[in-house]
C-alpha cells in the first residue's frame, strides 16, 4: 500500500472542497446573472405586444382625429422594431443575447416576416393621412370654385328669362356641390360608408344634370351660356379626377388600416409565443443551474464526509504514535527495535518513528559509553590503590638506612598525593559520567511524554 502524507491528504480534501466551494458561488452567481438577463429580455418581448396595441390605437386616433401628431407612432414604430432587431441579433451594450435555441429563432423570424408588411401599411396609412390632411384645404378651395361657377350659371339663366325647369336644375348644382363637398369631408374624416354613399348619389346627380345641360338644344342656341356650361364641364371633370384621386388614397387609407386591424392579432400572437417560448427556456436553464448547484452541493456534502474520514484516521494514528511514546517513557530500556511504526502510518508519522529511532540508538550508545568510563574509572582507583599498598608493604621489609627511608617515604608521600589526586580526578570524572547519565535519561523521558511538551 503506498503511503500518504498529512499534507497531500489535507491539500487535496481543501482542495477539493475549495472547488466546490467556488463552483457552487460561480453557479450561484451565473445563475443570477442569466436570471437578469432573462428578465430583461421576457421584459422587452413583452413590450412588444404593448407596442402592437399601442400602434394600431395610434393609427384609430389618427384616423379620426383633426391633428395628426406622429411622434408617438413614430416612437413606438422604432422602439419595436430597435428591440425586434436587439431580441434577434443580440445587443451587448444592453444585455441582450441572441436567440438560445433554433425555436425561438425561427419564431423571432416569424415576427420579423410579419413586421415588414406590417411596418409598410403603417408608413402608407401615415404618408396617406398627411396626403389628405393637405387635399382636404385643397378641397375647399376647389369646391368653392364649383360653387361659383354653378352661381353663375344660375344667374347667366336668370337672366336670359330661361324656363324655371333649367333655373332650378342650375339652382340644384348649387346644392348638389356644397352636398358633394359636406359628405366628402365627412367621410374623409369618419370613413362613414353611408357618407360616402350620399356623395356618390350627389356626384352622380351633378353629373348627369350637367350632361344634360350640354346635350340640351335650347341651351345649346345660346352661345355664351354654352361656353360657361363648357367651361363648367371642364372643371367638373378636373374636379372628378382630383376627387377620384382623393377617394384613392382614402381607400388606400382604408385598406391599410384594414391590414393593420387584421394582422395585428397575427403579430400580438406571434409575439405572444415568442415570450412563451423565452419563459419557457429561462425556467428549463434555471431548472438546469439548480440541478448543477443540488449536485455540487452533494459533491462538497461528500467531501466533508471523506475529510471527516481523512481527519479520523490521521487522529487515530497520532494517538496510535503518543500511545507508542508513552510506553517507551515507561520503558527501562529503549531499543531501536521497540520503535518501529505501523506501515499504514502517514509519511510524517514515519518520519517521526525514524527520528525517535535515531535518537534512542545514540542514547544507548551514550548511556552505555558512560556506564564503561564509570567501570573503568572505579578500576583504576582501586589499581592505584593496591599498588600504594604494595610498596609500603615492600618499604617495611627492607634495611635502608634512615636517610634512605626518609627519602624513599617522601617518595612514597608523593606517590601517594599523586594516586590520591588521580582517586579524585576519577570520581569526579564518574560522578560527571553519573550526572550525564542522569541528564539523558531526564531528556529521555520528557521527549517520550507529550504532556510534558504541551
Amino acid at each position: 500500500m503506498k503511503q500518504s502524507r498529512i499534507s497531500t491528504k489535507v491539500k487535496s480534501t481543501g482542495g477539493l472542497l475549495s472547488l466546490m466551494i467556488f463552483l457552487i458561488v460561480g453557479l450561484t452567481v451565473t445563475m443570477n446573472e442569466r436570471s437578469k438577463k432573462d428578465s430583461l429580455i421576457i421584459n422587452i418581448a413583452g413590450k412588444q405586444r404593448m407596442l402592437t396595441q399601442k400602434m394600431s390605437k395610434e393609427i384609430f386616433f389618427l384616423r379620426h382625429r383633426d391633428g395628426h401628431d406622429f411622434r408617438t407612432l413614430g416612437a413606438a414604430m422604432t422602439l419595436f422594431k430597435s428591440n425586434l432587431s436587439d431580441l434577434r441579433f443580440g445587443n451587448k451594450d444592453r444585455g441582450i443575447y441572441g436567440p438560445q435555441n433554433s425555436v425561438i429563432k425561427d419564431k423571432l423570424e416569424e415576427v420579423a416576416t410579419k413586421w415588414t408588411p406590417f411596418e409598410k401599411e403603417l408608413e402608407n396609412i401615415k404618408s396617406g393621412i398627411l396626403s389628405v390632411k393637405n387635399e382636404k384645404e385643397i378641397l375647399s378651395h376647389r369646391i368653392e370654385s364649383l360653387l361659383s361657377m354653378s352661381d353663375t350659371i344660375v344667374q347667366a339663366m336668370v337672366k336670359r328669362d330661361l324656363n324655371a325647369k333649367y333655373i332650378d336644375l342650375s339652382g340644384r348644382q348649387r346644392m348638389l356641390t356644397q352636398r358633394m363637398g359636406l359628405f366628402t369631408e365627412r367621410y374623409l374624416r369618419t370613413d362613414n360608408r353611408e357618407d360616402f354613399l350620399l356623395f356618390s348619389a350627389a356626384k352622380d346627380l351633378y353629373d348627369k344634370t350637367l350632361k344634360d345641360f350640354l346635350s340640351d338644344k335650347d341651351l345649346k342656341s345660346d352661345a355664351q351660356l354654352y361656353e360657361l356650361l363648357t367651361l363648367s364641364m371642364e372643371r367638373w371633370e378636373s374636379f372628378g379626377k382630383y376627387l377620384t384621386a382623393l377617394l384613392e388614397v382614402e381607400d388606400n387609407i382604408n385598406q391599410s388600416i384594414e391590414y393593420v386591424n387584421q394582422h395585428n392579432v397575427k403579430l400580438l400572437d406571434a409575439m405572444d409565443e415568442a415570450v412563451w417560448l423565452y419563459t419557457e427556456h429561462s425556467e428549463q436553464k434555471n431548472q438546469i443551474f439548480l440541478n448543477s448547484l443540488y449536485l455540487a452541493t452533494v459533491f462538497a456534502f461528500v467531501i466533508i464526509l471523506y475529510s471527516f474520514t481523512i481527519i479520523r484516521d490521521i487522529m487515530q494514528n497520532i494517538n496510535i504514535f503518543v500511545d507508542h511514546t508513552k510506553r517507551l517513557a515507561n520503558t527501562k530500556s529503549a531499543t531501536p527495535e521497540t520503535v518501529i511504526a505501523p506501515k499504514e502510518m502517514e509519511v510524517e508519522l514515519q518520519e517521526a518513528y525514524s527520528y525517535l529511532q535515531t535518537y534512542v540508538t545514540k542514547v544507548n550508545l551514550a548511556m552505555n559509553s558512560s556506564e564503561e568510563a564509570i567501570k573503568r574509572a572505579e578500576d583504576a582507583i582501586g589499581e592505584l590503590q593496591q599498588l600504594s599498598e604494595n610498596v609500603e608493604d615492600a618499604l617495611r621489609d627492607l634495611q635502608l638506612d634512615e636517610a634512605t627511608k626518609n627519602s624513599l617515604g617522601q617518595s612514597m608521600n608523593q606517590t601517594e598525593d599523586i594516586v590520591i589526586e588521580s582517586s579524585e580526578s576519577l570520581l569526579y570524572v564518574a560522578k560527571m559520567l553519573q550526572k550525564l547519565k542522569k541528564n539523558i535519561n531526564i531528556v529521555n523521558k520528557t521527549i517520550c511524554d507529550p504532556k510534558k511538551l504541551k
